[in-house]
């Protein structure tokens, strides 16, 4: 029943100039083509199992071609949509996800004195995200019935056409761009050196649904009244806002608008698809850092940095109704660390802490609450006021036991609590919750690792990973908590580790290398939970609520690469 397939191609093209000693130039462009989907049964709980409990794909075909009626076995003919075609009752059907993505980056680099540099850039992105349910499979039938294109008069679907069974699976395309600019300067002189970073991007937003009504745009919102579909209007006020709103009319595969004495129909000139309108969010980047070689083998260094982040596709564009949030904000991230760092012939190890304050953290998808503007009425806004704290403290290390054999480990210890405990107004809803204290969920804040890495001879290598994986709480609603459950913590995942193994070869011809390369991921076959939901199927804030995502069992690849 369930395929996914996906294939996406990337090309990326190069090009340095050192222009003199002092100055060069760097220039990339690349393009990312994804094409692919996820295939599953339109209706999985009508599937039909047999004894052993395989899928009985021979009963689905038979009912889909056949029905009972009066006792007598009929064709599933309705004659509704065809005197002689069967209608499938059920079908297989893929939920697609293609993209492109283009973009380009250009730096300069600039050595102004021995002791300064200075580098900046320009870069761009253009991103077009294609989403649709399309009919792979009609299991013995000639068409499926399905209602949900409102630009088409023909709801019988065959295959390869496109299909919805909610909104969010429309076909709809989401644009996104970004226009970014950077610099950097830094300073080194002795045990000295410096940087300062400054950054901008410019975002902007727009989606397109090509099932719901087309557009039509009358400047002056159709003064005088209107006739649709044989329905004289005298005025467009108190009009039905899924006819009319803002100047714009919504016209399907079957609607005709009449308007001083023109006919528009959604194949008219000027007619457009249902889209979002635009919307365009700026961010922000400042950073700033320093370090000093207290000898030659051990250095001390501390980072700032302030980060107003613009917001995901998800938190700008509804994808249920196609139009913009409301209360469409940026995220806001200050951060501190400080760290050591120490070099030798035979152990190097580096150690850091870390103060980050999150502000605005964003809920996925954002809320569902009543317009004030029209009653009745449901839009989707984000929460704002999500604050949290992220600390702690990270480490790893390395011993050239000998010279075929390297030890390395890491630790990562972190304490990442909300600090919100707000009355929060989103357009006259007021939402109340207490996460103050609460660990934030969605991923294990302490984490440990150790490999063991042995090459025998020239080009070959054998390396063993274990990591460990701790104190990682699930992903929750902050609206749970409130009452009795104020200040409480999601369920906590069990820990788990994980065993990888990896190994390689490379052979050097004349004029390049072939490099062979093989991994064993989860070689210990571990059986863990790598994701959950707090109280998605209750209230009980323990496992017996939570929804879970199991971890992967033991995979593998191989790759080779010739350069």
């Amino acid at each position: 029943e369930r395929l996914n397939y996906f294939h996406k191609p990337q090309i990326t093209l190069k090009d340095f100039w050192k222009i003199n000693d002092k100055l060069s130039w760097t220039n990339m462009a690349y393009v990312s083509i994804g094409r692919g989907g996820g295939q599953q049964a339109y209706s999985s709980s009508n599937l039909t199992y047999a004894a052993d409990g395989t899928i009985d794909w021979d009963v689905i075909v038979r009912n889909n071609k056949q029905t009972s009626m009066f006792g007598q076995v009929i064709p599933n003919i309705d004659p509704s949509y065809s005197s002689n075609e069967i209608k499938s009752n059920n079908i297989l059907a893929a939920a697609v996800n293609n993209h492109l993505w283009v973009g380009g980056i250009s730096q300069a680099d600039y050595k102004i004195n021995n002791n300064w540099k200075f580098t900046g850039g320009l870069d761009y992105r253009w991103y077009k995200g294609e989403h649709y349910y399309e009919v792979r499979d009609l299991l013995g039938g000639d068409y499926y019935v399905d209602i949900s294109n409102r630009n088409s008069s023909n709801p019988m679907a065959r295959v390869g056409d496109k299909i919805a069974k909610n909104p969010y699976h429309n076909h709809r395309d989401a644009f996104m761009s970004w226009y970014g600019a950077f610099t950097q300067l830094e300073y080194s002189k002795n045990r000295w050196s410096w940087f300062a970073n400054v950054a901008t991007v410019v975002n902007s937003y727009i989606g397109y649904d090509y099932f719901k009504k087309k557009e039509l745009i009358l400047e002056n919102g159709a003064e005088g009244g209107f006739n649709l579909n044989g329905v004289d209007y005298a005025s467009v006020e108190g009009v039905n806002p899924f006819i009319y709103d803002n100047n714009r009319f919504f016209l399907g595969a079957d609607d005709k608008l009449i308007y001083q004495g023109q006919e528009y129909t959604n194949q008219s000139k000027g007619v457009t698809s249902n889209n979002s309108g635009k919307h365009w969010a700026v961010g922000t980047t400042l950073k700033t850092g320093a370090n000093f070689n207290v000898t030659d083998k051990s250095n001390i260094f501390m980072n700032l940095g302030w980060l107003n982040r613009t917001p995901q596709f998800s938190n700008v564009i509804d994808n249920n109704t196609n139009q913009l949030f409301k209360e469409i904000l940026n995220e806001k991230i200050y951060a501190i660390e400080l760290g050591y760092g120490f070099r030798a012939k035979k152990v190097s190890f580096n150690v850091n802490g870390y103060y980050t304050i999150w502000k605005n953290k964003p809920f996925p998808y954002g809320i569902q609450v009543e317009d004030p503007d029209d009653p009745g009425t449901y839009v989707r806004a984000n929460v704002n006021g999500m604050d949290a704290l992220h600390m702690g403290i990270e480490g790893d290390v390395a011993w050239y036991v000998h010279p075929k054999v390297t030890l390395e480990g890491m630790a990562s210890i972190g304490d990442w609590r909300w600090t919100s405990a707000e009355k929060i107004n989103v357009l006259g809803n007021i939402y109340e919750f207490d996460a103050k204290g609460v660990h934030v969920g969605d991923a294990a804040q302490n984490v440990f690792a150790a490999s063991v890495r042995w090459a025998p001879f020239k080009g070959f290598y054998v390396k063993a990973k274990y990591t460990y994986f701790a104190k990682y709480f699930s992903n929750f609603d902050p609206f749970s908590l409130k009452g009795e459950n104020a200040g409480r913590d999601s369920w906590r995942i069990p820990n788990y580790g994980m065993l990888n193994l990896h190994a390689g070869y490379s052979f050097r011809m004349e004029k390049s290398t072939l490099h062979v390369r093989g991994n064993v991921f989860n070689a210990l076959n571990t059986r863990y939970i790598s994701d959950a939901r707090n109280n998605y199927a209750g209230g009980g804030f323990d496992a017996a609520s939570a929804t879970v995502f199991m971890g992967m069992g033991t995979t593998f690849n191989v790759s080779v690469g010739i350069e």
